[in-house]
C-alpha cells in the first residue's frame, strides 16, 4: 500500500498532503479518508489477485511452476479489465 503512489495520484487531484506528525496522519480529513480508501482498495485488489493465483495453482501441478507463474500474471492483469 504504497504511500508514494497514493501521494503522486492525490497531487494530481489537488489533495493537501500535509501531515500532522510522524504518525503519517494527514491534516485534511478528506486526504486521510482518501488514504484509508486507497489502502482498503489496494488490500482488496491484492487479495483478489492472490485468490486468482491460488485457483490457477489448484489447476496445475507444482511441476509446471513456470506456466503457473505466467498464468497467474496474466490473470492478475485481466482483473484490471473487470473493474
Amino acid at each position: 500500500m504504497n504511500r508514494q503512489a497514493f501521494e503522486a495520484e492525490a497531487r494530481k487531484h489537488g489533495f493537501i498532503l500535509d501531515r500532522l506528525d510522524k504518525s503519517g496522519v494527514y491534516v485534511q480529513l478528506i486526504t486521510e479518508q482518501a488514504w484509508s480508501m486507497w489502502q482498503a482498495a489496494t488490500a482488496a485488489a491484492l487479495e483478489r489477485a492472490a485468490e486468482v493465483c491460488e485457483t490457477i495453482l489448484d489447476e496445475l501441478s507444482f511441476a509446471n511452476a513456470y506456466e503457473c507463474a505466467n498464468e497467474c500474471a496474466e490473470a492478475i492483469r485481466a482483473l484490471k479489465e473487470e473493474s
